[in-house]
């Protein structure tokens, strides 16, 4: 399966299961992957506010890190 597949496959979980941070999680991992930033980041907040004992909310703060970092001007208007 290729990563859009996987997208895809994901994508239908979450419709069918909007409450399940598991995959709205690894959603945001692959969007990650595939440079999707903005997308990713959301989807690791809404996995936090899910479960916030699981990896949404660490994957958010070093995803926010990464981005602030390479883009200085992110939060200066």
């Amino acid at each position: 399966m290729d990563a859009e597949e996987e997208l895809a496959a994901l994508d239908a979980v979450v419709r069918a299961e909007p409450d399940n941070a598991d995959a709205v999680y690894r959603r945001g991992r692959l969007l990650w992957k595939l440079g999707r930033c903005g997308a990713a980041i959301t989807d690791f907040n809404t996995a936090a506010e899910l479960d916030p004992s699981g990896p949404g909310r660490e994957a958010a703060e070093h995803a926010m890190s990464i981005m602030s970092f390479f883009n200085p001007d992110l939060y200066n208007p």
